[in-house]
């Protein structure tokens, strides 16, 4: 198990266009980097003793990241018996059924990601900052992926693929450099925990699980990602300073070590951060 050590305070809320003018920047502005390394603290170790204290205008906010296929919706599942944990799924529902069933976005990208990237690529960013501003009902948070590894790993594998333009790529880009850099809003992010998967598992546990949308991708899709999640969160190489502390997770392993795995975590960083969250 290893414990990254920088924590970055982005924003979220109720949205705010007003809040400032956009800025025509890429992956990483300098305006936005100025920000996020002026707002960088030490972060914890792997005893989680030293977490940040929680805002006051939103949950504990803990992210599950990892690619396609890594175990995020299995390992979620022991922390929703948790009173005071409230998590939040991936919202793959809506992605599949838009305007009530009338549009599976979902099934449009894997069929023509050309076509439709852009489009999948921004309703996704809307449904990821509705996860983020959503009121809390419970002192902590646990999200399944985040608004950042959308725009991290996703959007940027399509563009590093050739599936999505230049122009394309620029627009999703001011747009996610605004919400995270916008004073008026509060994506901050207390913990990440990253499901480190090889390829060849992650390809074969989509495989097996039939989703229909599902059955077009090929492996070297499944790799790319996994290369862009690595550069990220372990070999942190791009996309740097990281966003908040960072535990990774094998999560090669069986899927019922890996909810193992989850019930050990619970004994540390879920009982710290509701303890930080109530202070």
């Amino acid at each position: 198990m290893k414990s990254l050590s920088r924590l970055v305070k982005l924003s979220c809320g109720p949205v705010s266009i007003s809040c400032q003018s956009l800025q025509r920047v890429l992956p990483a502005s300098r305006m936005q980097q100025k920000r996020l390394k002026s707002s960088a603290v030490a972060g914890s170790g792997n005893d989680f003793t030293s977490l940040p204290k929680n805002s006051t205008t939103r949950p504990y906010t803990i992210v599950i990241e990892g690619n396609i296929g890594s175990g995020k919706t299995t390992f979620l599942q022991p922390f929703t018996t948790i009173p005071q944990v409230e998590v939040l799924e991936e919202p793959v529902k809506e992605w599949r059924s838009l305007d009530n069933g009338r549009h599976n976005l979902l099934e449009l990208m894997y069929t023509d990601p050309t076509r439709w990237s852009l489009l999948f690529q921004t309703y996704v960013q809307l449904t990821m900052l509705r996860q983020h501003s959503k009121p809390a009902i419970k002192p902590v948070r646990i999200m399944e992926r985040s608004l950042l590894s959308a725009r991290y790993c996703f959007v940027e594998n399509l563009h590093e693929r050739g599936q999505m333009t230049e122009a394309e790529y620029a627009v999703l880009s001011e747009w996610f450099n605004f919400l995270v850099t916008c004073p008026n809003l509060d994506f901050g992010i207390d913990h990440i925990i990253y499901l480190r998967t090889d390829p060849k598992v992650a390809y074969e546990r989509v495989k097996k699980r039939r989703r229909h949308e599902e059955h077009l991708i090929p492996i070297e899709y499944i790799r790319d990602l996994h290369n862009l999640h690595e550069d990220w969160l372990f070999r942190r190489t791009k996309f740097q300073p990281l966003q908040a502390p960072v535990t990774v997770v094998d999560a090669n392993q069986d899927l019922e070590a890996v909810k193992e795995e989850c019930l050990r975590l619970e004994e540390n960083l879920i009982k710290s951060a509701i303890a930080k969250a109530k202070s």
